[in-house]
């Protein structure tokens, strides 16, 4: 070995040696009045290797939720192919979309309570007892809502409307659901965010990048494009809903659903 590097090999001894015996030395020492703190190299190596090694995740409940309440991000439960009673709520939305659903729920052994409240909001639903009272009366194991539409232009709504969309998430408690959101004609206000923010992962579809044919108000899809909308939403329900069902492609346009509700606009 050359000379030169004997000097370079007797450095690196002398370090090992320092460390080796630091590392046997108490935590903590005095010298001429001193404290001095020492390394501990078992220490510093088990704090290296913790570090290193990924930290476990966050256990999930039975419903594979968070700590926080929410499922973690592609979390899915298996697909249920039991017979559902579904209950849909929502606003005028429904009369295009409802017909189409029912369709699939004839196919696929499913009962559907329809519930158009016209004109309705977050607003609406969550100052009111309404939905709590429908769940009651139906007992779905199943829960739609399309919902948004009426609230584009809201000023500052993630502040005004967050609470009521909470109450409603609240009052839906444990029973699986989908909430359809609206489906834009125009630029809105911070409704869709709102709803991205607040509904369970794989919970929320959005709509406003869909295309759409309006009717002449311009807003609402025609009855054709509303058909379509629902089999967007069912699509997608079967690659990336946290909760997917069993929804057969229907043999039929339209349906009529077990049971229709209809409430007049909120005064």
């Amino acid at each position: 070995m050359n000379k030169p590097y004997w000097g370079l090999w007797s450095l690196l001894f002398v370090a090992l040696v320092f460390f080796a015996v630091m590392s046997l030395l108490p935590d903590d020492m005095r010298i001429g009045g001193q404290e001095i703190k020492t390394p501990s190299l078992a220490q510093d190596i088990k704090e290296h290797v913790t570090d290193s090694v990924p930290q476990k995740a966050d256990t999930l409940d039975a419903d594979g939720r968070l700590p926080n309440g929410r499922h973690p991000k592609g979390w899915r439960a298996p697909v249920d192919t039991t017979a559902k009673t579904i209950l849909f709520i929502g606003d005028s939305m429904l009369e295009g979309l409802a017909p189409r659903l029912a369709a699939y729920c004839d196919k696929s052994g499913h009962k559907l309570i329809e519930v158009i409240w016209y004109s309705s909001s977050t607003l609406c639903w969550g100052k009111t007892a309404r939905l709590t009272e429908l769940i009651r009366t139906y007992h779905p194991n199943y829960i739609m809502v399309c919902l948004g539409a009426n609230e584009l232009y809201v000023p500052d709504i993630k502040r005004v409307r967050r609470p009521h969309l909470k109450k409603m998430l609240a009052e839906i408690g444990d029973i699986p659901y989908l909430w359809i959101g609206p489906p834009n004609w125009v630029e809105d206000t911070g409704i869709n965010d709102l709803l991205a923010q607040e509904v369970d992962e794989g919970c929320f579809y959005l709509s406003a990048n869909d295309h759409f044919d309006r009717s002449r108000d311009g807003a609402h899809p025609t009855r054709a494009s509303a058909q379509k909308w629902m089999d967007r939403v069912i699509k997608w329900m079967g690659s990336n809903a946290a909760y997917p069902i069993k929804l057969n492609p229907p043999t039929q346009v339209t349906s009529r659903a077990s049971r229709i509700v209809i409430y007049q606009p909120p005064v």
